[in-house]
């Protein structure tokens, strides 16, 4: 999945530009415009992990590795440990902020699968796109040795002991 590609068919749901309408856009394009935008958060977690972790061009033989960090990150665990409590103070800004953001995207990407009753606006889906487009442009100036902290965080276990 592209990131920057799940943004641009985002927005072009809510501008109707997918449906070809003029009239404004439709519940069910409003609700898939929010899961590309969460979606492409996830993905922008996912590729980076996989790049500071197993390298951003991998030999042929280092595949597996690349797709497995890729894969490794489950949306639940992954939105606790983006949280500010479990982020505590090692982390830089745009890490806290895209945990942030990862929270909100992640949680309005749920009631826009699961509540058939929730009405959005354009403008308020048309601010999560924003919010995550910037969220993730930020994240992705973070240097790699803090996404690289950031995917061991995320992609391991914590022990106490």
């Amino acid at each position: 999945m592209n990131p920057a590609e799940l943004i641009v068919i985002a927005r072009a749901l809510v501008n109707g530009v997918i449906s070809g309408s003029a009239t404004p856009a439709t519940q069910t394009e409003l609700r898939c415009a929010v899961s590309c935008a969460y979606y492409a958060m996830f993905h922008t977690l996912a590729v980076s992990n996989a790049n500071t972790l197993a390298g951003a061009s991998p030999a042929a033989q280092q595949h597996w590795a690349w797709r497995q960090a890729y894969r490794a990150a489950d949306h639940r665990p992954t939105r606790n440990k983006l949280s500010r409590a479990s982020l505590g103070s090692r982390f830089s800004g745009p890490a806290i902020d895209f945990g942030e953001q990862f929270a909100i995207a992640q949680q309005t990407r749920h009631t826009a699968d699961y509540d058939p009753y929730r009405e959005f606006s354009a403008t308020a889906v048309t601010e999560l796109i924003d919010n995550v487009e910037a969220a993730i442009n930020a994240f992705n100036q973070t240097p790699d040795d803090l996404r690289r902290d950031l995917a061991i965080h995320i992609l391991t276990a914590s022990r106490s002991d």
